[in-house]
């Protein structure tokens, strides 16, 4: 799906004439030919993210378009490829990167391909709940995360919610370690990912998601992690009656713009991007939160069968993805231990 989001320059040329005049009509006002040319160039920004048109990080992205079209006077344009349209995660971060594709949501798990250090957020079970998710995400050690993406070619803006991650499968209900066992689960591309599922006995897959409801016909996978918002808006439902609110991680998706672009904009469009997209992802977690509310309705008058957070072992999947925290110590146990003590 293509949606075009245009809005009129004729209040950014007004706005520009006047800084260009000093709000007179003196002719003899001289302005720096190249101070004019960067204040009147437009930006088409070309953006593409695998969610559908009714989940929220896809709504939550439209109002964010909205409002930084509104800010910067129509000097900024979004053209949104929502959907999965232009290929997986991995391949639109891999556009950002090379400035074939200008902005993106991607997945934290798909990001630690790019940037070592977001893979400390991807943890099993590393959260107490939301509110601490959201102070390292907002905080110090979420701002460092960010930065550190300027080495692989992106611009960090801010973290989005794409949910807390759940176990889902055809096979059967999911309570206890030993339900889980011999599972094909899917999984991104993240090494902290591929050993928890290890670790808990199931057999990992990595798919691109456009891959995944096919995969789940064909029974090349039994099942996947989920939030509710990607289960209902995607219809994995259909091929998933069996869903166990597990917690499993927090899922992330960072705003990401290729560095080379951003940098070379105005400040003030630069200033506008960053900002509102921190605000946005606040205005977006809210958004996901009161649907997540409707879809776990929807998904009951559906037919599919909800083990709840209270019927499901924590503790026990808890004590088996003990060795994950381990081997990846020397990488990340500094960063995963400072998650832990924000308060």
């Amino acid at each position: 799906m293509k949606k075009k989001i245009v809005m009129p320059l004729l209040a950014a040329t007004c706005a520009i004439a006047l800084t260009a005049c000093g709000g007179t009509e003196d002719a003899n006002t001289e302005v720096e030919e190249n101070d004019v040319d960067q204040s009147e160039e437009t930006y088409t920004l070309k953006v593409g993210h695998i969610a559908p048109p009714e989940e929220a990080y896809a709504i939550g992205f439209e109002a964010y378009a909205e409002a930084v079209e509104e800010a910067t006077d129509g000097r900024v344009e979004f053209e949104i490829f929502d959907n999965g349209s232009l290929g997986g995660e991995r391949e639109l971060a891999e556009g950002v990167q090379l400035g074939n594709l200008d902005m993106s949501l991607i997945t934290t798990g798909v990001m630690s391909n790019f940037t070592p250090e977001v893979t400390a957020l991807e943890f099993p079970f590393l959260f107490r709940d939301l509110d601490h998710a959201y102070k390292t995400l907002d905080g110090e050690i979420g701002q460092e995360i960010l930065d550190k993406m300027s080495d692989a070619g992106f611009k960090g803006i801010s973290f989005w919610e794409n949910g807390q991650r759940h176990l889902a499968n055809n096979k059967r209900p999911i309570r206890t370690p030993e339900d889980a066992k011999g599972l094909q689960m899917r999984t991104i591309e993240s090494d902290i990912l591929l050993d928890t599922y290890e670790s808990i006995g199931t057999n990992p897959t990595p798919m691109a998601f456009p891959e995944v409801y096919g995969g789940l016909q064909q029974g090349v996978i039994d099942g996947t992690d989920q939030s509710y918002g990607v289960i209902w808006s995607t219809n994995t439902y259909e091929q998933l009656p069996y869903f166990s609110e597990s917690g499993l991680y927090y899922a992330s998706a960072t705003l990401i713009i290729n560095d080379e672009l951003y940098q070379s904009m105005p400040e003030d469009i630069q200033s506008i991007i960053v900002d509102l997209g921190k605000e946005y992802a606040e205005v977006q977690r809210e958004i996901s939160q009161e649907l997540e509310a409707e879809q776990r309705e929807n998904l009951l008058e559906n037919g599919v069968d909800i083990v709840p957070y209270e019927e499901f072992d924590v503790e026990g999947f808890r004590e088996l993805v003990e060795p994950v925290y381990e081997k990846h110590a020397d990488d990340y146990g500094d960063l995963v231990e400072r998650i832990l003590d924000v308060e």
